[in-house]
């Protein structure tokens, strides 16, 4: 019985070490998940995986999902050319584990990110070229990956898309943007009922914002864009409500994980945080998105990470119709943005 006992071991062995035996397509729908410090994390690879040219979707929050970017447009413009990564981050969207308080923070959540790039190449090859786009919070974490260590060289590309890096400069912008563009709009007597409220609390608060007056000021902006009729108004709660039966979304994960890490302590660290004195480092090639009409991640954020980066392939493109989620409601402009800068640097 010995030796078969050991014949046995050293099959199993050599199966357990074998590559997962990957598709490559034009059409590829591809699930998994990485594990990394108590999370589980849940990453849906789509599209044109032949192409042997990854975009990975940093998604907003903390604690939304990256579900929200894997849209009908999005998989007819972006991935037949190319293949689509929508990762959840930890205590986010389909993500499991347990709460991990004690690891929920930038450090670790940079970590993350890195960890799903490394085994993104394990999967695909360590050829392949990786782009990251960084969206609203998504701006701040893809912001600490390229400015930590030696990683922006796992990637070919950095995409600052309606992101935050500097969230003092952040709340300053917002309060100014919303009185200027608000008393513009009191003087054409628009929306005077809706503005006059938001103009008095930002002359009310002027700077050193704490935490509960940075959250009024995003709630504020979050409504201020509506009050355009150029912007496509996006209700993410009716999107999650007509796609989670028709996709088989996991609602209840993703509405408990957004609950848990919108209200997160880690958050107060958050509102500390800024890169703009370290962007320098950043030499990788850049596309900087934005919408004009963003209030909570104004585009003047994405003019400061242009300016503060060091690398000369760079490029800013603000969509003359956008608020804060250009995917959604410039949809044109930001396909083709995306698809020749990943064309141009893969």
């Amino acid at each position: 019985m010995k030796p078969f006992l050991i014949l046995l071991a050293s099959l199993f062995l050599t199966i357990s070490c074998q590559n997962e035996n990957i598709d490559l397509g034009l059409n590829v729908s591809d699930t998994f998940y990485v594990e990394n410090e108590g999370a589980s994390m849940r990453v849906l690879v789509e599209g044109n995986t032949g192409s042997n040219t990854f975009l990975l979707f940093v998604h907003g929050g903390p604690g939304t999902s990256s579900y929200f970017y894997n849209t009908d447009y999005i998989s007819k413009n972006i991935e037949d050319k190319f293949a689509c990564v929508y990762w959840d981050e930890r205590n986010a969207g389909a993500s499991q584990g347990n709460s991990n308080s004690e690891n929920l923070n930038l450090t670790q959540m940079t970590d993350d990110l890195k960890k799903v790039i490394t085994v993104l190449k394990y999967r695909y090859g360590q050829d392949v070229s990786v782009f990251i786009i960084g969206h609203s919070f998504g701006g701040l974490l893809t912001s600490s990956f390229m400015t930590t260590g030696n990683n922006q060289s796992m990637v070919k590309g950095w995409i600052f898309a309606s992101g935050s890096h500097n969230y003092a400069l952040n709340d300053s912008l917002t309060r100014l943007m919303m009185l200027d563009l608000g008393r513009q709009q009191i003087t054409l007597n628009i929306n005077t009922d809706k503005w006059t409220p938001i103009i008095e609390y930002c002359n009310q608060h002027t700077g050193n914002f704490t935490f509960e007056e940075s959250n009024q000021l995003n709630a504020y902006a979050s409504d201020a864009e509506t009050y355009f009729d150029e912007v496509i108004k996006t209700d993410f709660i009716e999107i999650l409500k007509g796609n989670a039966i028709k996709y088989n979304w996991p609602l209840t994960s993703i509405l408990l994980n957004q609950k848990y890490s919108s209200k997160a302590d880690f958050n107060k660290d958050l509102a500390k945080t800024e890169f703009s004195s370290t962007l320098y480092k950043v030499t990788t090639p850049t596309l900087v998105l934005g919408g004009k009409y963003d209030f909570i991640c104004p585009s003047e954020l994405g003019e400061n990470v242009y300016n503060n980066i060091s690398t000369n392939e760079k490029k800013i493109a603000i969509s003359p119709v956008s608020g804060h989620n250009i995917f959604y409601q410039d949809e044109s402009i930001f396909c083709f943005e995306v698809n020749e800068f990943i064309e141009k640097y893969k």
